[in-house]
């Protein structure tokens, strides 16, 4: 990629030196890294861009162009901006007035689509006396800026000191010290859900690693005492890499001091028992990860002799990790490494950069490599607010593109995973006013006038991920801590659920419709691809009957009935661009499929809906507003008409009234465009019935006549104030006049929070899928049972 002064050229391995912005309009996401060059051809610590996940870059600025002082940056994505602070890193410390910490905002200019600095803030100021390094950046949940760094002290030792910034980096207060080592110390500061987390470790001394651990909520000089995270050191306090793990804990790669390289996962309260990774052991051993979903992907340089290192890669799926990988067999000296720590389910590669010279005292150049990968996912994040026009705002479909995380399973589709050990899928209503003390739901905060029509919390399962429910109202799911391929079954409204079946060969499911007459179709992965399965006898057995390749379902929405015809429209992540989409049609109940027309113009195809009355079919697409459209066809799909264009097209939900319109929620993320409700008629005409307080994600009939509508919180765009942390479900009568009926509280901050109404049970009950909610089970996961009321 480009020169650098030495191997070592990406330290300190506890940065983060890359960060990936969907900057929306119509881009592909765009890839920042920063690289201290070490006076290569002149150079110092300068930014780098790449719209292709640095198969081709540019460089994009200089951070701090003196090449004398080895400045090296921490980047954490803010929106579209780029928080950064850097400070001196070298292999040893002296005491200089030049070795000072600063904070700078790199600020996206959407009309030349680009970054532009703003100026740096000195966050410690050193003296003659003193030094500092290993700088830190992190962002609390309520938005707080926090710099960590270490002091040097006159006896050689080290203080972990903090500031913070209220005011969004303008300024920062210096906090309490949080910690002393008696040689050089390094650490990791990481935000996680409500908590800020800081461990740290010393230069060359078997000493335990220490944490603190505050809650944001506590005052800005309050940390929780100091304790041993876990027993063995950490090589020179810095030889780490860590990500924050989706479900309020961290995931830690690291070497210890007998320079192995070790996993241990904190789980929200004190980290696990250590899992070798990597048992040959060398001074350059470092680590960098990645977490996509569930899985983290692991990569090392494997020492063979010291000129001739490997890079390799692991992955960690429940709890196993899979045989190391080799991606650079070259002779040569590969020293730190770096990553990007999240990224989502929608990328077909895992980058890693590192340096690379003929020895390790050796100028070299920074290089690249990656580990392919198919998305693992079934069904979209349904985060696809798509991209206005001319502002230059990120694409709603940021965040994780692949639904439900990893793919369930430790080297083949089917998943390791677990059985469902007899867990009581939901407790019985037992007429208390209570379901076993978990109610995920609840009315307005005002607890006012709900209207005609409430719903009413019958019980609430934590533990089972609801994938369709049919006719006669028996619910088919996935323990969510089993396989994916184990297809769960229940025949008592939720409560209890027993094994029904397996897709072919092991498949993973992701995406299921249930069709009038009971047949089951299920959007699979096996090996990598995608297709079709269906099932003719509840679920019991599945015969494979269309290959999909890397196109997929987005929701059971994607499928639709329309007289004797079923319909499929794909969707996918693979392209932020557009790219052919196919609408399938099958004449036999699902049992053979071809395509019935092929849209050119669009990202996503987001759903069907079927007017059976007027043999017509309606279908959105959703992204930029070049892409986003709602079609309609009166000749069974084979030709088709543009009703709605443009940004305010973006839609996954909707139904058809009894007139023909077509009742659409939007899913629109970013303002002017705010979500509303839409009545949409042939014609062109558009009439907004009510404004949403977010992206809408369900909208059903009601059993008995109405509809009841879904909410979700966002986590991108600008429609919705960080005060509301709420997934809602409204209901109405009439399609026009509408009450909310229940709220969900987000559980974790920056993931889709929403709550889905999956399907009925015999007895008029929803079923309400739920994601990332208080209350539910991993993940915020599971589902609840609610009663309509009239």
């Amino acid at each position: 990629m480009v020169p650098a002064g030495g191997g070592n050229a990406l330290t300190l391995p506890a940065h983060r030196h890359a960060v990936r912005i969907e900057t929306g309009n119509g881009h592909a996401p765009t890839w920042l890294l920063a690289i201290q060059q070490q006076g290569a051809e002149g150079e110092g610590l300068n930014l780098f861009r790449s719209e292709d996940g640095f198969l081709g870059f540019s460089k994009l600025a200089e951070v701090q162009p003196d090449p004398s002082h080895h400045d090296r940056a921490e980047l954490v994505a803010v929106g579209r901006d780029v928080a950064m602070v850097y400070a001196y890193e070298g292999p040893s410390l002296a005491a200089s007035s030049r070795h000072d910490v600063y904070f700078q905002w790199w600020r996206y200019d959407a009309d030349e689509d680009t970054w532009t600095p703003e100026p740096a803030v000195r966050v410690f100021n050193a003296d003659s006396a003193t030094a500092y390094s290993r700088a830190l950046l992190a962002r609390d949940s309520k938005g707080r800026l926090w710099v960590q760094a270490f002091r040097l002290e006159p006896d050689g030792g080290a203080t972990a000191v903090v500031a913070v910034s209220t005011d969004g980096g303008a300024s920062f207060q210096k906090q309490p010290d949080l910690g002393r080592t008696r040689k050089r110390g390094g650490g990791r500061l990481l935000s996680v859900g409500s908590k800020l987390v800081f461990f740290w470790a010393m230069h060359d001394g078997f000493e335990p690693t220490r944490m603190r651990v505050r809650d944001a909520a506590d005052p800005l000089d309050t940390w929780g005492p100091q304790r041993d995270a876990f027993s063995d050191g950490i090589y020179h306090g810095a030889a780490l890499s860590a990500v924050e793990d989706g479900r309020g804990g961290i995931h830690l790669v690291y070497k210890d001091e007998t320079e192995r390289l070790y996993y241990r996962r904190f789980d929200g309260t004190s980290f696990g028992s250590r899992i070798l990774v990597e048992g040959t052991p060398d001074w350059a051993l470092q680590p960098a990860v990645t977490r996509i979903g569930d899985a983290l992907y692991v990569f090392y340089n494997h020492f063979q002799t010291a000129t001739d290192y490997e890079i390799r890669v692991r992955v960690l799926r429940n709890g196993v990790f899979s045989d190391p990988v080799t991606l650079d067999s070259r002779t040569s000296f590969k020293g730190y490494l770096s990553t990007l720590d999240v990224l989502p389910d929608s990328v077909t590669e895992v980058p890693c950069f590192y340096g690379d010279a003929v020895d390790a005292n050796s100028s070299g150049r920074v290089m690249r490599v990656a580990l392919a990968r198919q998305p693992e996912g079934g069904g979209g994040s349904g985060q696809d607010g798509g991209t206005p026009d001319g502002g230059g705002v990120p694409d709603g479909g940021s965040g994780t593109d692949g639904g439900s995380g990893t793919d369930g399973g430790s080297g083949t589709d089917g998943g390791s995973g677990t059985s469902d050990g007899g867990v009581d899928a939901g407790t019985p209503d037992g007429g208390s006013g209570t379901d076993g003390g978990v109610d995920a739901g609840t009315p307005p905060v005002d607890g006012g006038t709900q209207g005609p029509v409430t719903l009413e919390s019958v019980f609430t399962n934590t533990t089972h991920e609801v994938l369709a429910v049919d006719g006669a109202g028996t619910v088919f799911a996935l323990a969510l801590d089993g396989s994916r391929s184990k297809l769960l079954a229940s025949t008592d409204g939720g409560r209890t659920f027993s094994a029904r079946g397996q897709g072919v060969g092991g498949a993973s499911f992701w995406v299921m419709a249930a069709l009038k007459d009971g047949t089951l179709l299920a959007q699979m992965s096996r090996g990598g691809s995608y297709h079709l399965e269906r099932s003719t006898d509840g679920g019991r057995t599945w015969a494979d009957v269309a290959s999909l390749g890397s196109y997929r379902a987005m929701s059971p929405a994607s499928f639709a009935e329309l007289g004797s015809t079923v319909f499929f429209l794909e969707y996918q992540t693979f392209t932020s661009g557009s790219t052919p989409l196919r609408l399938w049609a099958s004449t036999d109940g699902g049992a053979t499929w071809t395509p019935r027309a092929t849209f050119q113009d669009h990202r996503h195809g987001t759903a069907l809906y079927a007017d059976a009355t007027r043999s017509v079919l309606w279908a959105t697409f959703g992204s930029s507003s070049a892409q986003a459209a709602v079609v309609r066809s009166t000749d069974g799909g084979r030709t088709w008409t543009k009703v709605m264009g443009g940004y305010a097209a973006n839609a996954v939900t909707g139904t058809v009234l009894p007139g023909g319109e077509l009742l659409l929620g939007q899913s629109t993320l970013y303002e002017p465009e705010h979500p509303k409700l839409l009545r949409v008629y042939a014609s062109g005409r558009v009439d907004a019935l009510m404004t949403l307080p977010g992206p809408a994600y369900s909208l059903e009939a009601l059993p008995g006549g109405g509809f009841v509508l879904g909410t979700a919180r966002a986590d991108v765009g600008d429609v919705q104030p960080a005060s509301d942390l709420y997934a809602r479900l409204f209901t109405s009568t009439d399609g026009v006049t509408w009450t909310e009926a229940r709220r969900f509280e987000r559980a974790t901050s920056g993931v889709l929070a929403r709550a889905e109404v999956w399907g009925a049970l015999s007895n008029g009950d929803l079923v309400v899928r739920a994601e990332n909610l208080k209350g539910f089970g991993a993940g915020g996961k599971g589902f609840q049972v609610l009663r309509v009321k009239r």
